[in-house]
């Protein structure tokens, strides 16, 4: 897939298209680097959705990112740091939320994709912890 980066482009505008090739991925992106196999802080974060390419970028310029579904996270992940100056972390599907996929930062788009996909069919129910001061 190509991402076209351009200054007047927002983050959503980005996470849309990246979202469009891998449903069961999603682009987040933090204001300062983080390191490989590690999460980025929360505090991080940046949120709005509306925010440009301009606002992020230290040296703002347009070109393109070539996303091949082989490419593992942390490629995909330096990609944008090096191109860029983009901070952006993988985050993948599973049941209800999203999980940072810093831990399995060696595996493909595709396969960080399947197994978001497969995460869809399992019913995480809240069960009460068991209240061991009630045994025996």
């Amino acid at each position: 897939m190509k991402i076209h980066i351009a200054k007047d482009k927002t983050i959503g505008q980005i996470q849309d298209e990246f979202s469009q090739s891998y449903p069961f991925l999603k682009l987040v992106f933090f204001s300062k680097p983080h390191k490989a196999y590690k999460g980025s802080p929360a505090k991080y974060l940046v949120d709005d959705r509306n925010i440009t390419m301009e606002s992020l970028e230290k040296k703002p310029h347009s070109g393109d990112l070539y996303l091949e579904p082989e490419m593992p996270t942390w490629q995909v992940e330096r990609l944008f740091e090096e191109e860029f100056g983009l901070h952006v972390q993988l985050f993948r599907k599973s049941g209800n939320t999203w999980l940072e996929t810093s831990v399995t930062d060696d595996l493909t788009l595709e396969e960080q994709n399947v197994k978001g996909k497969a995460s869809e069919r399992h019913h995480f129910e809240y069960v009460n912890p068991i209240d061991y001061r009630e045994q025996d």
